[in-house]
């Protein structure tokens, strides 16, 4: 399958911006951290790095927050950080590293060919989730409104469809996180190689001193509800808009294993009333 086209620069936040003095250390930082990884300077040598990416929404931070929580001897940065970024300029600290960006799913190539000349693994954890709730999401940065738009949506879609089946892929999902975090576990371990020494289901009782956890709209043990909450009335006017602006969802739903036909749209289409959230 052919590499989908990289949205415009509003969306895939390809080319980071400029951080004053960051970006003007970070070509003096480059031949230094190239040295360590040749093995011509003291540091830890860079075995593996995990890419956490895919839809905004679908669970980054709470993922990100269990390996946190649960494994212990990795390097990890306790909020966003651009994956490539670290793989060029980033301390050679530990052996193995996580970073988490949902917008790295953009640079998967890009990240691959990078290590592909150097001694570390690259590999990816790619988020999804039910797109209803994706698109019903609301995010701690704009409360008042939808955080990914239908245009967002596509874009991502397109590159995670290209991504997912690739060998260096884990695509979890995130119900399954919430519902089945001993199984996501398992396949998390299988894929890294790492000791999770707390369960996964357990994250919340060691939460890192510092995490970024704003995303996640409150610190909470994993709660199930939240897989079909999409459905409740306030929504109702949105996924009626959506089935108008993304008419191939029905069939990107049956594709993805959360529908297995269209049947769930007739309340949505059948009803020509406004629903108000008092109905």
């Amino acid at each position: 399958m052919v590499r989908p086209e990289l949205p415009p620069e509003s969306i895939s936040r390809y080319t980071p911006t400029f951080q004053f003095p960051k970006t003007l250390i970070q070509p003096l930082i480059r031949p230094l951290v190239k040295l360590q990884d040749a093995g011509k300077l003291p540091a830890v040598p860079l075995r593996q790095h995990i890419v956490i990416c895919g839809f905004p929404r679908s669970g980054t931070t709470l993922f990100q927050l269990m390996i946190e929580s649960c494994v212990a001897g990795i390097k990890t940065f306790g909020r966003e950080r651009r994956a490539l970024e670290f793989a060029k300029y980033g301390r050679r600290t530990h052996a193995s590293v996580m970073t988490k960006r949902p917008k790295d799913i953009f640079l998967i190539q890009e990240l691959r060919d990078f290590y592909s000349s150097h001694p570390a693994e690259v590999q990816f954890i790619v988020m999804h989730r039910d797109p209803r709730a994706i698109l019903t999401s609301v995010h701690f940065s704009r409360p008042s409104e939808y955080f990914v738009t239908t245009h967002q949506w596509r874009h991502i879609c397109r590159h995670w469809k290209w991504a997912s089946h690739a060998d260096d892929v884990l695509s979890i999902r995130y119900e399954d996180v919430v519902c089945g975090p001993d199984c996501v576990e398992s396949q998390f371990v299988k894929l890294t190689g790492w000791q999770v020494n707390l369960p996964f289901r357990d994250f919340h009782s060691n939460v890192p001193i510092g995490f970024d956890g704003r995303a996640l709209n409150g610190l909470r043990e994993l709660d199930e509800s939240n897989v079909l909450r999409w459905r409740e009335v306030c929504h109702r006017d949105r996924i009626r808009s959506l089935l108008q602006e993304l008419p191939e969802l029905p069939d990107v739903l049956i594709e993805m294993g959360y529908e297995t036909d269209d049947s769930w749209t007739r309340e949505y289409v059948d009803s020509h009333q406004p629903i108000s959230a008092a109905a």
